[in-house]
């Protein structure tokens, strides 16, 4: 909720393998992160129970966010993969 105060964000993916290749990336290098996965299908808590799954395939979206003060480094790491 309020990651964008104290955090910035260096990827957002859609892959599992290439969230777990960033994230094996930022420990390796000794930088903190902190993952947070998004339904990208749901708007909103209400919208599904209103409609139902109907047939709906989910999509969640992985959002990787490092300290500010990493955020240089771990953009460069992220870019480099």
């Amino acid at each position: 909720m309020f990651e964008q105060f104290f955090k910035s964000q260096v990827a957002a993916v859609s892959d599992p393998y290439q969230c777990n290749r960033i994230t094996d990336a930022l420990a390796a290098a000794g930088i903190k992160f902190y993952c947070k996965t998004k339904d990208v299908n749901r708007r909103n808590t209400f919208d599904q129970a209103r409609i139902g799954s109907l047939g709906i395939k989910p999509k969640y979206v992985t959002e990787i966010f490092v300290d500010k003060e990493n955020a240089g480094m771990a953009l460069h790491i992220v870019h480099s993969l």
